[in-house]
């Protein structure tokens, strides 16, 4: 998200520092205020300049948060053609509407019409209004070259925000800069509207692609996050009827770096504000959170893998469906308190006269101790419910994954070293919690017990709640990486 509001901020700007370089020389705007032809001439080619300008600039930052430079350059011309007769409407209506209030509010407009403090107040609401209109017809282009309606809507709203706020700024900075470049100019007659479009310009551009950007961001409904391959953390906007995934360079959601990644390998389809992951019958599959689909819907978590590549899918319409979900997986369960006469552990009767019952300590059998049995795994309890500590010298054998999109999964403990993390390889590989670092842990055999040892991960490990860089590790205990636990059984 950053990347996007930063690129629309700095193209922005560039594309108004090159229209004003450009149209500085060329333009007599000191003619203008007197000659209503030469007015009219030169709107159309100042909406020529900045239409071009910005629309080329601006055009290009959504293939360039894509990585396709090559694809950048072509919607920057496509959006250049675009914005040349949209911003030459818009300017005209942007110049009618401020010229028309102008007039309502008494605000001199002329050669000698130095810019005051009560010509800024009168001047702002005209200024502002005709630049937004401006602004909306550069979002029209900027959206036509992104294929989709709702993008489309996104940036039309947002270069109407940046519009508005790019002219109070252009009048802010003539506000500022005109008695400077009068004084510096010995006082004589001058056009006065150079320092104002020398910043504002820039300004005004730097204003539309971040709001462009912002808004976009904002309203998205649904997007895809690259969790491990190339472009690792980069993310998609799902946002088309059909967004198409795969190695073809005009692809949606565009996957590059494998081979075994078809050029249209999987394909997202929006139905009813819902969405459906379909495969597109190819040699590799795809794999949703780790089963093989054909179609399948999808929700805020998942994880899609296609070929090395997982994605991460994030749907704002499911998001708070899930999350209640898991609380309500995580939440412990109350047990009702039980009368004296029943053990609170395994449930059964007491004995009336010593009080033992099917979980007290049975001499001769040292492994058995009266503990909770919920506080254990299932393995480890009888069919009576008793709860039974492994014996001396037994090893854990595997780990069981306890919430989340991959809750139940287990990974055997098997060799000497196990190896975790989030990177293709790892023996438990974590693919589906970006929290998890790529090299995050190891657990390592030592006699009759597993030792976890922490391998500088980001967000740590830990057992039973507690950090952890090096700790021996028991049946039962739990340990978690990043955002996922797992039970040692």
């Amino acid at each position: 998200m950053i990347g996007r509001l930063l690129l629309g901020l700095v193209l922005g700007g560039a594309g108004g520092l090159v229209a004003f370089l450009i149209q500085e020389p060329l333009l007599d705007h000191q003619r203008a205020l007197f000659d209503p032809a030469a007015a009219i001439q030169q709107t159309v080619w100042l909406s020529v300049i900045l239409g071009a300008c910005y629309g080329f600039s601006l055009g290009m930052v959504d293939s360039l948060t894509r990585g396709l430079p090559a694809q950048a350059l072509r919607k920057g011309f496509v959006a250049a053609l675009i914005g040349l007769p949209g911003a030459m409407i818009a300017l005209f209506l942007g110049n009618l509407v401020y010229g028309t209030l102008s007039e309502l509010l008494g605000n001199p407009i002329g050669a000698g019409a130095t810019p005051t403090p009560l010509g800024f107040v009168t001047d702002i609401v005209p200024r502002t209004l005709g630049w937004m209109f401006f602004g909306t017809g550069i979002g029209v282009a900027v959206g036509a070259v992104t294929g989709s309606v709702k993008r489309w809507w996104h940036s039309t709203v947002g270069g109407a925000f940046g519009g508005a706020l790019g002219g109070v700024a252009f009048e802010i900075f003539t506000l500022i800069f005109t008695p400077l470049y009068l004084a510096m100019s010995g006082g004589g007659r001058v056009e006065i509207g150079a320092p104002g479009r020398a910043v504002g310009f820039p300004v005004l551009g730097a204003s539309i692609g971040f709001f462009i950007a912002l808004v976009q961001e904002a309203l998205k409904a649904a997007w895809v996050r690259v969790v491990v391959g190339r472009n690792e953390g980069k993310e998609y906007p799902v946002d088309k009827p059909v967004c198409i995934i795969g190695r073809d360079e005009y692809a949606d959601i565009p996957l590059f770096g494998d081979p075994q990644i078809a050029p249209q390998h999987a394909r997202i389809l929006r139905q009813q504000n819902r969405h459906l992951l379909e495969d597109l019958a190819t040699p590799a599959g795809t794999l949703l959170n780790g089963q093989p689909v054909q179609q399948a819907w999808l929700k805020d978590g998942d994880t899609i893998q296609i070929a090395s590549m997982r994605l991460q899918f994030f749907e704002k319409a499911t998001r708070s469906l899930v999350r209640e979900a898991m609380e309500r997986l995580e939440k412990p369960v109350s047990r009702p308190a039980l009368p004296d006469y029943l053990c609170p552990y395994c449930g059964e009767r007491k004995h009336p006269v010593t009080g033992q019952c099917a979980c007290s300590v049975v001499p001769g059998a040292a492994a058995q101790v009266a503990i909770p049995s919920a506080a254990l795994p299932v393995a480890l309890q009888t069919s009576s419910g008793a709860a039974v500590r492994p014996a001396a010298g037994a090893v854990a054998t595997k780990l069981v994954i306890l919430a989340g999109a991959r809750a139940g999964a287990t990974f055997a403990l098997q060799g000497d070293v196990i190896t975790i993390g989030r990177e293709p390889g790892r023996d438990v590989q974590i693919d589906f919690d970006p929290t998890v670092s790529r090299r995050h842990a190891r657990l390592e055999r030592q006699g009759n017990q597993w030792v976890l040892i922490d391998e500088g991960s980001r967000n740590g490990s830990f057992v039973n709640g507690q950090p952890v860089q090096q700790q021996a590790v028991q049946i039962g205990d739990i340990l978690r990486f990043g955002g996922t636990e797992m039970r040692v059984e």
